[in-house]
């Protein structure tokens, strides 16, 4: 290959390492698993086939790995919700100080600001754990729950 080649190779992979969840190789493995046992679970085997056995795990993966990429869409997306409203509340804040030094009175704004991003974080909080609670498996989805959120 030539030096060109690497290059764009390269940057092609710079710009795969973004936020997208879709980039992750254990999202794309439990996507490939619970496809898969759907799949397998829908058709169903021959009885005489030789993988007839895997017919009752297919239900199990099924839960396991639905449980997983629920849990880590909750954590990424609850990641990017708590960015989001602290650059909003940080903007919020920066205008109220200016306000401030300009000689308006920024008290009871601070106090909306500092109320929203408190209900926002709750709410958040709430969703979460609502959601996971609808989910089979509770280790599953705590494990996809945390990588989830630490994908950036």
């Amino acid at each position: 290959m030539g030096n060109d080649t690497k290059e764009v190779l390269g940057s092609i992979v710079q710009q795969r390492k973004g936020g997208s969840p879709f980039t992750s190789k254990s999202m794309l493995l439990a996507g490939a698993l619970f496809l898969g046992s759907l799949g397998y679970w829908i058709a169903g085997p021959d009885k005489g086939a030789t993988a007839s056995w895997l017919s009752p795990a297919a239900r199990a993966t099924m839960a396991l790995t639905g449980s997983y990429l629920g849990g880590y869409f909750i954590g990424w997306s609850a990641r990017r919700a708590m960015k989001l409203t602290s650059l909003v509340a940080g903007i919020a804040l920066a205008v109220i100080g200016l306000f401030v030094t300009w000689g308006l009175d920024g008290s009871t704004a601070e106090s909306v600001v500092n109320s929203s991003t408190a209900w926002v974080g709750k709410n958040v909080e709430g969703a979460g754990r609502y959601l996971v609670a609808l989910l089979p498996s509770a280790t599953a989805a705590g494990v996809g729950g945390v990588l989830g959120f630490r994908r950036k």
